[in-house]
């Protein structure tokens, strides 16, 4: 199982799951599934499904005071996708939904540092933060290497990891597995919904994307019931779109 956080700050809102609701969840997660980084995770999921990993999308500068002190605690590893356009800026790309709250994004003084903690894997979240779905091949291989190693050389160390902006079917386009795994990365996440991935492409891993508005009865329950709702959900949707 891969969570599949955005923002974490002391108050739930827009993108963004409370503090306390955050440390509640991990902590149970904790309990029942052994939590881990993506390099084990990707090695060993296919014959581990009780093995569980965190990831940030989009590196935003509140996970700082929020989310490092409870890994920190806890010693919970966890993987930031960086969108590498968009460093010391802002969430641009939401500015045209409901509820839109403007989130201030890691400068690159701060990415360095987060690089340096033992608990924490960086990975790209592409360039401009757009779907592959609205790219040629040559715009897509562009994004996916050019974000690759603009991180790599800034933080001095391999980059293997890729979050899909958006993450549906729909926004895969040109960046095939193959092309993924030419340009050098071991896995790719999208955000299709999966309690497991079992049998999935390493380069299609399915999330459990966390929403502000779960409460931990909610963020319990749909982890631990038997029938999967939420991927039953997902199903429907990739066959209609």
């Amino acid at each position: 199982m891969i969570l599949m956080y955005h923002n974490v700050d002391e108050q739930a809102g827009f993108n963004t799951v409370s503090a306390e609701n955050f440390e509640r969840q991990i902590r149970f997660v904790k309990q029942h599934w052994q939590l881990t980084d993506m390099d084990t995770y990707v090695r060993e999921c296919r014959t581990n499904p009780r093995m569980a990993t965190v990831t940030f999308d989009d590196a935003y500068s509140c996970l700082a005071a929020s989310v490092l002190p409870v890994i920190r605690q806890l010693e919970i590893p966890i993987t930031v996708f960086v969108p590498v356009s968009y460093i010391g800026k802002y969430n641009e790309w939401d500015e045209n939904l409901s509820g839109f709250k403007r989130l201030n994004i890691f400068s690159w003084n701060e990415i360095e540092s987060l690089s340096q903690n033992s608990n924490v894997t960086i990975g790209s979240h592409g360039m401009s933060h757009t779907s592959f779905g609205k790219m040629s091949f040559n715009q897509s291989e562009d994004e996916l290497r050019k974000s690759k190693e603009v991180l790599e050389k800034h933080l001095q160390k391999s980059v293997d990891y890729f979050a899909f902006p958006f993450g549906q079917n729909k926004d895969f386009g040109f960046a095939t597995p193959d092309l993924l795994e030419r340009v050098g990365y071991k896995a790719a996440v999208s955000t299709l919904w999966g309690r497991n991935n079992l049998k999935e492409n390493h380069y299609r891993l399915r999330r459990v994307e966390v929403k502000p508005t779960d409460s931990i009865e909610d963020f319990q329950c749909y982890l631990k019931r038997k029938i999967d709702f939420r991927f039953i959900k997902q199903e429907i949707k990739n066959l209609i779109r």
